[in-house]
């Protein structure tokens, strides 16, 4: 974005990585110190943005924490928090840049949810819940902006090759992209103001398959899941 002539501004609580990603950028980056798990931080901040950077015409919401558990042994503490980070840290970004954006008949609202949002997959049912949550959130606001001037779009990427995993716990299993090539698809997706786009399109082939062969594809992945962990047990 910062090679198009954008101003980006740039949001994280850790504060070394995010002045090494901005300067990284360029001068064009600037970086917010924030913490998205944090609702205080969170409430009124597009308005704190734009009287002190002017008017924002793309959000995109790619923040996001992971956790690896099944279900019944997923702290529910760690559930909230991730909760708060991943839907409803951006369902208020959502909600106050759309109002904002409303006003002046333009924007572009972005939001990266993740392939889980369409299949979730064993220990990542609290990661996979709340990326449903968003999907679910975005198909509305989606439909709500219709003649409003705001485009509403959705990038669902694979397992991307960032810190993320090793912060969650875990290695990501199959195929990976790089984050260039999620960066990619999303600039495609902002340039054709698409309403949603898969970074990987053999996975949009298998959301197909498993919208029309739901029962299918339960019990072939409940096969694979519980394979993988007989031979967990044997070693």
């Amino acid at each position: 974005m910062t090679q198009r002539g954008y101003q980006v501004l740039l949001l994280s609580y850790d504060e070394a990585e995010l002045l090494q990603a901005c300067a990284g950028l360029g001068p064009s980056a600037v970086p917010v110190l924030c913490d998205l798990s944090m609702p205080d931080q969170v409430e009124g901040l597009w308005r704190r943005l734009e009287e002190s950077y002017g008017p924002i015409d793309i959000l995109i919401n790619n923040a996001g924490v992971g956790l690896h558990a099944e279900v019944v042994d997923t702290d529910m503490a760690a559930m909230r928090r991730l909760f708060e980070v991943n839907f409803f840290a951006a369902a208020s970004l959502c909600r106050q840049a759309m109002a904002s954006m409303t006003l002046r008949r333009r924007g572009h609202i972005l939001n990266l949810t993740s392939a889980a949002a369409r299949r979730s997959l064993p220990c990542i049912g609290a990661y996979g819940a709340s990326k449903a949550a968003l999907h679910g959130l975005t198909q509305s606001l989606r439909l709500e902006a219709h003649g409003s001037g705001v485009t509403i779009s959705e990038v669902l990427p694979i397992s991307v090759t960032t810190p993320f995993f090793a912060r969650a716990g875990y290695q990501p299993r199959g195929l990976t992209q790089t984050p260039e090539q999620v960066a990619e698809q999303i600039l495609v997706c902002l340039d054709r103001g698409q309403a949603e786009r898969t970074t990987h399109w053999p996975t949009a082939l298998g959301f197909v398959v498993d919208a029309l062969f739901p029962n299918w594809v339960a019990g072939l992945l409940a096969r694979r899941y519980f394979r993988g962990k007989s031979r967990t047990h044997r070693s």
